[in-house]
């Protein structure tokens, strides 16, 4: 048997080399890649003959189609469906697998720093000392007493509410899942969607990105917000249709956003973003801790090991 590792990064090279790579040696020929394909053709080589892929990037339907053995990806992160196309994997008899909850408390905590780098300043300051400008003239927000909307409440919104409380925040909510006893058992209030963007000091974006959420925030979502609301996005770009994030951040609806996540990675260097000046841009590095990255690939691989023992966990294409 084969397992392949088509594409891995650098930055988890030494968390695989050891305790994690003996066990899947264990059970198969482990094969290991540290760079990505540089063609297609290439890709192919190295995994058609695999019984397994952990797979960190994207792999195309004329290279899956070709893996006549392969039984199992095991994606590196959670979001595969952004990655492999899962109706064709169904259709080649594929099962997949992610790795869900790996990053939480990292996702929560960048986003919570985004938002208080922007009520605080903080990089606007920054650049002005550095420009030998001296100017007070910016007043900071805190954050104590003011309401936070979680648009998703998974496990990093779950993540995300925790730390606003603690800092002394109201929390509310919306989400496909609300119930009474998630309400009391989180301390989190959920509304609709109009309200929590009429309400919110600030809103923060916990969704995953699918047919049903893609573009869930647009004009008419961002028309209800107060003066002086920060929005933050560190789930995934296609949450917020990009035109109306533009017209509100430029036209001051929003007074400013936080944004690890874009339609385009890396970010084009002629994007419209770059001409706003009440940003604060980072490049999808939220979930980038050694901790999140040491369970993601703990749990990628367990993923693996419990697919050939029988007992297959974090299938995303279950009854295919």
């Amino acid at each position: 048997m084969r397992i392949v590792l088509p594409d891995l990064g650098s930055n988890v090279r030494e968390i695989l080399y050891g305790e994690l790579e003996k066990k899947l040696n264990s059970i198969a020929d482990l094969v290991v890649y540290e760079d990505l394909p540089s063609t297609k053709v290439e890709f192919l080589e190295r995994v058609k003959d695999a019984d397994g892929i952990m797979l960190g990037k994207y792999l195309p339907n004329e290279i899956m189609k070709e893996c006549k053995k392969l039984k199992v990806i095991s994606f590196v992160g959670y979001g595969v469906k952004n990655y492999v196309d899962i109706q064709f994997a169904n259709k080649c008899g594929i099962t997949i697998s992610n790795t869900p909850d790996y990053g939480n408390n990292a996702v929560a905590e960048h986003a919570l720093s985004l938002m208080m780098s922007l009520s605080k300043n903080i990089v606007h300051n920054h650049n002005n000392l550095k420009k030998g400008i001296w100017d007070k003239s910016y007043k900071s927000i805190e954050l104590d007493g003011k309401t936070i909307g979680l648009v998703g409440m998974g496990g990093i919104g779950r993540r995300m509410a925790e730390l606003c409380q603690a800092l002394g925040m109201k929390v509310i909510s919306w989400t496909f899942n609300p119930s009474q006893k998630r309400s009391e058992e989180l301390d989190v209030q959920f509304v609709n969607l109009d309200y929590l963007f009429s309400k919110s000091d600030f809103i923060s974006l916990h969704l995953p990105y699918t047919d049903q959420t893609k573009n869930i925030i647009g004009d008419k979502e961002l028309s209800l917000v107060k003066q002086g609301t920060i929005l933050i996005n560190t789930a995934r770009s296609q949450l917020i249709e990009k035109n109306a994030l533009n017209n509100a951040l430029a036209n001051g609806l929003l007074a400013g956003a936080g944004l690890d996540v874009f339609d385009e990675e890396p970010i084009p260097k002629n994007d419209a973003l770059f001409k706003l000046n009440n940003l604060i841009l980072s490049p999808h590095v939220g979930y980038n801790t050694p901790e999140s990255i040491e369970n993601m690939m703990r749990i990628a691989t367990n993923n693996l090991l419990n697919y050939f023992k029988g007992i297959p966990t974090n299938i995303v294409n279950i009854g295919f």
